[in-house]
């Protein structure tokens, strides 16, 4: 968690009066437009990507009626991989039992591209980041490495009680 928090506060150059410009030029370089690439033979890839809120780069995917949603980090090299249903229903890792073939087949890809896929723990750590769209003192990694968002994607009680799920 140390090696996270330090890129977090490296990439922002402060942590109570952060900077943003490496996401707008990070966002135009598509480092990972490769990956995708190959992403896209075996998952209808979309882009959902918002240069206002996110941090890194959003992508949902759909093969035979399943979706998932992988988001990766323009502030290190982190990516979260879920199965969708009206929220995150399931953050995937390689020790998450019961993986299907394709979920196993991307989780490699992302570790051969140098990726490290964050545990729903890892992502609910606290960071005293200063964002736009979060309250202080309540920013998560999640937050910090993904999206400027006051709500936590597998957060369901909280979705529901807002009526958006």
């Amino acid at each position: 968690m140390d090696e996270i928090l330090r890129r977090i506060e490296s990439a922002y150059g402060s942590l109570s009066e952060p900077h943003f410009g490496f996401i707008a030029s990070g966002l135009e370089a598509r480092p990972y437009a490769p990956l995708m690439e190959e992403v896209g033979q075996v998952f209808q890839v979309e882009d959902d990507t918002d240069p206002d809120d996110d941090h890194g780069f959003m992508y949902g995917l759909d093969r035979e009626g399943r979706r998932w949603v992988l988001t990766i980090s323009l502030v290190g090299p982190y990516a979260a991989f879920a199965r969708l249903g009206k929220s995150w229903d399931t953050i995937l890792t390689a020790t998450v039992p019961g993986l299907l073939e394709e979920e196993r087949w991307l989780i490699n890809k992302l570790s051969s591209a140098g990726l490290k896929l964050l545990t729903r723990e890892e992502m609910e750590q606290p960071v005293n980041l200063n964002l736009f769209n979060a309250d202080p003192g309540t920013v998560r990694v999640y937050q910090a490495l993904f999206t400027d968002t006051s709500i936590l994607p597998w957060d369901k009680e909280t979705l529901q009680r807002l009526g958006l799920i």
